[in-house]
């Protein structure tokens, strides 16, 4: 094989800039679990964006995982007082 053409599969075997699920969760370690309902999150999950862009935050996402209850998005955050304002907000009651 080409060795520049092993190297571009190389360089282009990761996303570039992005962490991994678990070094987010480390770096912002206050989560905050959302149940997906059946048919989706859909203008609740543009209104969890629009959460982050009036704090002026930007949106971190964990380790997403499959329980009893259906798809669970993890939702990262640094500042403790924003999660729990997020949990207000979105978590189901």
């Amino acid at each position: 094989m080409n060795p520049a053409r092993i190297a571009w599969a190389h360089a282009m075997s990761r996303y570039k800039g992005r962490q991994s699920a678990e070094a987010v969760e480390r770096d912002f370690p206050h989560l905050v679990e959302i149940v997906v309902p059946p048919g989706g999150l859909g203008n609740r999950l543009d209104a969890m964006y629009e959460f982050h862009t009036r704090h002026r935050i930007k949106p971190h996402r964990g380790q997403g995982k499959r329980d009893t209850n259906g798809i669970v998005i993890r939702w990262c955050f640094a500042d403790p007082a924003l999660a729990s304002a997020f949990a207000r907000e979105f978590s189901a009651t």
